[in-house]
């Protein structure tokens, strides 16, 4: 039997206080009905990659996505004298993609109205896992994404990107994880059954799952001086149409990574934002484990962060306290340390969610 199905971890010290600055978090998912989209079109003369869409899968996804445009600009030189390209978006989706174009030896330049550290991707959890995305895609091309990214991302663990290698705990099969156990089989560790999770006031069965923790406080902000360290220059634009971006953007190759823009921008009415809370609790170096019931708790170098929460169709970055409170009483509960909670409304699946991942992909329990 594992020792971890008998000796308890530690308790997470749940001491919050929503009013103190910083304490409550809210961020808009990019969430793209169908599938992201990761194809390439010319218009008025320009190539124009779109990499967008990712929803709460953003830097799971991120350098596997980065590569398949990498790819798709590639093919696209073998024809063409073009030397520069324009990156839309400072999120991990423009960031990452910028990263691997500067190995094609373009001049790269990104156009984005937010800083990286303003972005929803500096705002997300962290954890690797394929989640709130569809995936109605080629599933060749989607496995490479998945491999490429998680392999990018291991190998740079210790290497001052934020990344690391954590168990999550789970009462309920993980989704986004068993997805990925499924199509890639050895890519992740085999999930573990246990006869009950090693924590205070935890007596049923569960799941622990090995996966990485990206830290967005980390990650991005090395992204983007590695990026400035190779002379990329960051434009501060807020485009208002693509005709917008034609007459400001002068490169002849476009990535647009503009994730919720893109409703706008490209007309794409594909587009939902999916509003998510965070808590912010106090950094807590003891707390080794990630932790998923109802939402989640990551605990990071920079805050235990707790969220999950899934306010379909909203694209409105209102804070919301009582929200954040919320979720740190639902963990709470489960381990002892508050009062049992009912489960709030918008933690209820929206209708797409249960497409969220293709049903055929599921492991059966």
């Amino acid at each position: 039997m594992d020792v971890r199905e008998l000796t308890n971890l530690p308790t997470p010290d749940f001491t919050y206080d929503p009013s103190l600055p910083g304490a409550c978090v809210t961020g808009v998912r990019p969430y793209r009905k169908g599938t992201f989209r990761l194809d390439s079109e010319q218009s008025s003369g320009r190539f124009i990659v779109h990499n967008y869409g990712h929803g709460g899968a953003g830097i799971s996804l991120s350098w596997g996505c980065a590569a398949k445009v990498k790819a798709m600009v590639s093919q696209f030189l073998a024809g063409s004298p073009q030397t520069e390209v324009a990156v839309l978006g400072a999120g991990v989706m423009g960031l990452t993609a910028a990263t691997m174009l500067l190995d094609l030896g373009l001049k790269v330049t990104i156009y984005t109205d937010r800083k990286p550290v303003e972005t929803t991707s500096f705002k997300a959890g962290g954890q690797w896992a394929v989640s709130v995305v569809e995936t109605a895609m080629n599933q060749q091309d989607l496995k490479a994404i998945i491999k490429t990214s998680y392999t990018t991302f291991k190998d740079s663990i210790g290497k001052g990107f934020g990344v690391s290698e954590r168990p999550n705990y789970c009462p309920k099969p993980a989704e986004g994880l068993d997805m990925v156990l499924n199509l890639l089989p050895g890519l992740l560790p085999a999930r573990q059954r246990l006869s009950r999770l090693p924590f205070q006031n935890h007596t049923q069965p569960g799941f622990l799952y090995q996966t990485l923790l990206v830290e967005p406080p980390i990650f991005l902000p090395r992204l983007e001086r590695d990026l400035r360290a190779r002379d990329v220059t960051f434009v501060d634009k807020r485009f208002t149409s693509k005709a917008d971006i034609f007459a400001t953007a002068p490169q002849k190759i476009i990535i647009n990574c503009t994730g919720m823009g893109a409703k706008k921008l490209w007309n794409d009415t594909k587009m939902v934002g999916v509003r998510g809370y965070l808590a912010m609790l106090p950094a807590q170096p003891d707390l080794e484990y990630l932790y998923s019931r109802n939402g989640y708790m990551f605990p990071r170098s920079d805050h235990v962060v707790m969220g999950g929460t899934p306010d379909w169709d909203k694209e409105d970055e209102d804070l919301n306290p009582a929200e954040c409170k919320e979720l740190v009483n639902i963990i709470a509960a489960a381990f002892g340390r508050a009062a049992p909670v009912p489960m709030p409304m918008n933690h209820i699946d929206h209708p797409g969610n249960r497409r969220l991942v293709d049903p055929r992909l599921s492991v059966s329990d």
